[in-house]
């Protein structure tokens, strides 16, 4: 009978420690739900666009990304956790986000590059963004919500060169302006450092006027550098035609101004070649035919 109780004790025992053992939930993550809202009441809201969220967590970790098929926001499942926040607009797919240590402070917005010889760039995407200024506490105990305010980060200026005469011979223009930055750095809210040329198209709006518009991340300079608008006029006969112009001081006063848009107008007062007639090569044309004697022996 000793042997029987011993046997009842011992299955009583292994039963308790078998649920014990059930109720304990460290072996899996619980996840929490955010409630995520994109306010628009600080800018203009995108048309057609979709927005990205990313939620770096506070003890380390590279981040989450989650993605919103419209620019109002919605519910998301997040594993429990205290995170920072950063979303961000998804244009045309020009703009590149990213940050190779994965840490919140160095997350980059930026653009790809057409030439590394000519450290030239893309034009960016129109950026709207907005950064958490508190930790964001997530929990399956309560549902949270997260409202950001994104606001516009890329200026778009309308540049308008004026005084260029014989645009009649042009077959188009190309654009470029130099020492631009190539990111925008979403916590500190400023472009990275600038060095790069952009090109944009400029189309004729007037017997000697051009205009074009050109969106940027902005431009940091740690050395002193120009910002000089070079035109690369393609010309009816084959040949090519180019001039500059220095636009620092514009460049610089809208930069202090914050404008995220703005008239940049320069009087380039330049001449392009007039071309061959047709661009053949040849003058299809003569003048007045004038009577000239000529003495013929016989």
């Amino acid at each position: 009978m000793k042997t029987a109780g011993y046997i009842v004790i011992l299955l009583m025992s292994l039963t308790t420690l078998s649920c014990q053992h059930k109720e304990l939930c460290y072996d899996h993550l619980h996840n929490g739900g955010l409630k995520v809202v994109f306010d628009w009441s600080k800018a203009s809201k995108p048309i057609g666009q979709n927005m990205e969220l990313y939620l770096f967590p506070v003890n380390g970790g590279y981040p989450l990304n989650y993605q919103f098929y419209d620019t109002e926001g919605g519910m998301i499942s997040v594993p429990s956790g205290v995170y920072r926040a950063i979303c961000v607009n998804v244009g045309t797919g020009a703009n590149r986000f990213f940050d190779d240590s994965g840490s919140y402070d160095g997350f980059t917005v930026t653009t790809r590059t057409v030439s590394k010889v000519e450290d030239s760039i893309l034009e960016p995407d129109i950026l709207y963004s907005d950064h958490s200024l508190f930790d964001i506490d997530v929990n399956d105990r309560m549902e949270q919500t997260l409202v950001m305010h994104p606001v516009q980060r890329t200026p778009r200026y309308n540049v308008i060169v004026r005084n260029i005469r014989h645009l009649g011979g042009v077959r188009s223009c190309m654009a470029s302006l130099s020492s631009l930055s190539c990111g925008y750095m979403a916590v500190s809210d400023e472009p990275s450092d600038a060095s790069h040329i952009q090109n944009f198209d400029m189309t004729r709006i007037g017997e000697t006027t051009l205009e074009g518009q050109i969106t940027i991340f902005g431009h940091k300079h740690s050395e002193c550098r120009n910002h000089i608008l070079t035109l690369h006029f393609f010309l009816l006969d084959g040949n090519e035609f180019i001039c500059t112009a220095d636009i620092s001081g514009r460049m610089i006063q809208l930069s202090q101004e914050g404008s995220m848009s703005g008239d940049i107008i320069v009087d380039m007062d330049a001449d392009i070649p007039k071309p061959i007639s047709n661009g053949s090569g040849f003058e299809t044309t003569v003048g007045e035919w004038k009577g000239e004697e000529i003495d013929l022996s016989m």
